[in-house]
């Protein structure tokens, strides 16, 4: 089975994936981590590039990774993988992927708008990728309510990642039987 860990920059989709494949004794692969060794820095890549081409480009990537026929593996998808602004084709395709594919676990720390705002944006600033306070919390604002939308299995929480990835894991084997 493959589990995709998506939802905003912040909320620990890699450090809680990490966890849980480990739980479920599964592979992780975390795609931003993957985007760096295979294609450049992805802050760098996004400066030089531009954004929109670094969304194709990280898409390439992950179908290019499905590809290998992978099984047992939490993926750690980025950010905007599901809610790319103006790229409504790619995100739909994503989706379906997705679907087709396995479990998308979306991870959020509270099902409040403001809540998440304030926990996201503090963990981002310091991340060290030259972030802009008032850009992220305003780019967090406009995608929570998509991102809301998202997942076969929705995360609210700030409990340590291990309690996250132990929620995550109970919820995948009730989703599971409910699709029996």
């Amino acid at each position: 089975m493959k589990i995709f860990i998506i939802g905003p920059g912040g909320v620990g989709k890699s450090t809680c994936g990490a966890i849980l494949a480990n739980l479920l004794s599964y592979n992780f692969l975390d795609l931003d981590e993957e985007f760096c060794k295979r294609v450049e820095n992805v802050g760098n890549y996004i400066n030089n590039n531009g954004y929109k081409k670094y969304c194709f480009e990280n898409s390439k990537l992950f179908y290019k990774i499905l590809s290998q026929d992978l099984e047992n593996f939490v993926f750690s998808l980025s950010s905007g993988f599901l809610v790319h602004e103006n790229l409504e084709n790619l995100t739909l395709k994503h989706k379906q992927t997705l679907k087709e594919q396995g479990v998308s676990v979306l991870l959020l720390p509270s099902d409040s708008i403001d809540e998440s705002t304030e926990i996201v944006v503090k963990r981002q600033l310091p991340r060290g990728f030259g972030l802009k306070e008032d850009r992220e919390r305003t780019k967090f604002i406009q995608r929570f309510p998509t991102y809301k939308k998202l997942g076969d299995v929705k995360i609210f929480s700030q409990d340590k990642p291990k309690i996250i990835a132990e929620q995550i894991k109970k919820e995948i084997v009730l989703y599971n039987k409910g699709k029996n």
